[in-house]
């Protein structure tokens, strides 16, 4: 064990690595995030980006995401829940923009601890 986190051990890491390729879970994530980025945005996508961003949220670490796809992938979790908290539909109350808003907050702060945060 490197540290108390379940994926900070060999094993762990390479199960998360075999689940990560045979289930192609970063593509489909990205994928779906990138979704944020098409001109015809009219939100009714912000549930699918919200769920994506999820993943990124309970998988976007190391030893568990791809390593060369994770901050890239964070940054864009980020940035489509920005996208996600502009939708008002969707945040409909101030409890739903608070829980986007510290999803956000967490992803943040996983970058900066990565250092890509530029």
């Amino acid at each position: 064990m490197w540290d108390s986190k379940p994926w900070d051990n060999d094993a762990a890491a390479d199960w998360f690595a075999t689940l990560m390729e045979q289930t192609n879970m970063p593509a489909l994530v990205r994928k779906t995030l990138l979704l944020v980025n098409v001109d015809d945005y009219s939100g009714e996508q912000t549930p699918e980006l919200r769920a994506a961003a999820y993943c990124m949220l309970k998988f976007g670490h190391v030893y568990v995401w791809p390593g060369d796809e994770l901050a890239a992938d964070l940054q864009l979790a980020i940035y489509a829940l920005k996208k996600v908290l502009l939708d008002d539909d969707y945040c409909y109350s101030s409890e739903v923009a608070d829980d986007v808003e510290h999803e956000i907050e967490e992803l943040e702060e996983r970058l900066k601890k990565l250092g890509g945060d530029n």
